[in-house]
């Protein structure tokens, strides 16, 4: 019995079933175009309204415009241009020149004593200045809840540490499982040229195998609240399935990881040379 063709890709797909299990196209609103979910990164259709893996919105909402016809509002005249600003301006500036004197005696400063024109004259008694109290500097706001401090303590990397090696187990779940649409969640929305990545994940998936696949990760750093960085090291071991021949790689990557909706996700990646 022949079985249907994914109209996308031409891999074979059950009989009633909703989307393909090989490149994630919809098999009944059947697609022209490729479009992905921008929250999880499955494959969807330009006509669908909810992402079928994460069930994201896909509806765009328009733009809110104001009414026809409905007439302007009226531009709100500015408070610099009333005269009673500028004498409450030049009340609060007096005040402010006779603080240290209210503070010190509770009387404004005595006026100015004359001094006589001669050549006699005796010079004016200067009397020093009393000091001004100099104000405490205002306290630091206290962290907010939820952001984590910044400071390289090794209990902060230890817990960066874990998280990551969280999403990277996701990341190796996929691989294995051959899971194009959890291999997506483990990627941001702004990772560059992502859709290149997946086809080319997809053709690897079709030609070899995993007999094993481990990781290390080591150099975390945290960045900011939202950006950390960390040296991640795969070693694999494939198969080819046409020869099924076997060989084993290492491969290093300085990758940057960027807070998604709360969760760590690979925002950028670079392949460590050697």
């Amino acid at each position: 019995m022949h079985m249907p063709e994914c109209p996308y890709c031409q891999e074979p797909v059950e009989e009633n079933a909703l989307f393909c299990r090989s490149c994630g196209a919809s098999l009944k609103l059947p697609e022209y175009d490729r479009a992905f979910c921008p929250h999880c990164g499955a494959r969807v259709s330009a006509r669908q309204e909810f992402c079928h893996e994460c069930h994201w919105s896909l509806v765009k909402l328009p733009a809110e415009e104001p009414a026809s016809g409905a007439p302007p509002a009226p531009a709100k005249a500015s408070p610099w241009k009333k005269p009673w600003v500028w004498g409450l301006l030049a009340g609060a500036g007096l005040l402010i020149a006779l603080l240290p004197w209210l503070f010190i005696s509770g009387s404004p400063p005595p006026p100015a004593v004359p001094v006589p024109v001669g050549p006699k004259a005796a010079a004016p008694k200067t009397v020093p200045a009393a000091p001004v109290p100099v104000p405490a500097p205002p306290a630091l706001p206290a962290p907010e809840k939820g952001v984590p401090p910044l400071s390289a303590t090794p209990s902060n990397t230890a817990a960066l540490k874990d998280q990551l090696t969280e999403l990277l187990n996701q990341l190796r779940e996929a691989q294995l499982k051959k899971d194009i649409s959890l291999y997506s969640q483990a990627f941001s929305p702004n990772f560059p040229d992502f859709d290149q990545r997946r086809l080319r994940t997809l053709a690897v998936w079709d030609a070899y195998d995993y007999s094993g696949l481990d990781f290390e990760v080591t150099e975390v750093n945290l960045l900011d609240a939202d950006q950390a960085q960390a040296t991640v090291t795969w070693k694999l071991e494939i198969r080819q399935k046409a020869t099924q021949n076997g060989k084993s790689e290492t491969q290093s990557y300085n990758v940057r990881f960027s807070k998604d909706g709360g969760k760590w996700r690979i925002s950028n990646l670079e392949r460590k040379p050697g």
